[in-house]
């Protein structure tokens, strides 16, 4: 498979929209001294590419009373990975899942409402998965960074 170029000014439509993704066509344009639809077009390819996946915003969840961050690693019997990781996939609550190297681990990223919420997805729906060896809960104290992908 051919990898696909990206020149310095892909790289800068990359940078720009990685720090504001609202950034109208015309604005990058104006930005790196190109026309609406020029840029238009390299957007366009480097989403057909598969460099740009999709446009996404990020929220405030204490804002939305989301007010626990928590990990989790989660341990399961090997023959039990796939179903617990899709089955954990489906829950509202969950941010994202992994599964990574080691013991049969799910890691795993989720937001919920409070600590009663907490105790309910950990007894009710990550405890009861078949499979299921052991659970580490790790829970958010401060953030310094968060990204929203590869930076270049």
């Amino acid at each position: 498979m051919l990898l696909p170029q990206i020149d310095p000014i892909d790289q800068e439509i990359i940078r720009l929209l990685h720090d504001n993704g609202r950034m109208s066509y015309a604005k990058i344009g104006e930005t790196l001294n190109l026309s609406r639809v020029a840029i238009q077009k390299r957007v366009e390819g480097l989403i057909a590419d598969g460099i740009i996946e999709n446009f996404t915003v990020r929220l405030n969840s204490a804002r939305l009373g989301k007010y626990i961050s928590a990990f989790f690693e989660v341990r399961v019997e090997p023959r039990f990975v796939e179903q617990a990781g899709n089955a954990l996939a489906e829950e509202p609550e969950v941010i994202s899942i992994y599964q990574m190297t080691g013991p049969s681990t799910l890691h795993m990223h989720a937001l919920l409402k409070d600590e009663e919420a907490l105790e309910t997805f950990l007894f009710q729906k990550i405890y009861t998965l078949e499979g299921v060896v052991n659970v580490d809960t790790h829970m958010v104290i401060k953030r310094f960074k968060q990204g929203t992908g590869l930076e270049l």
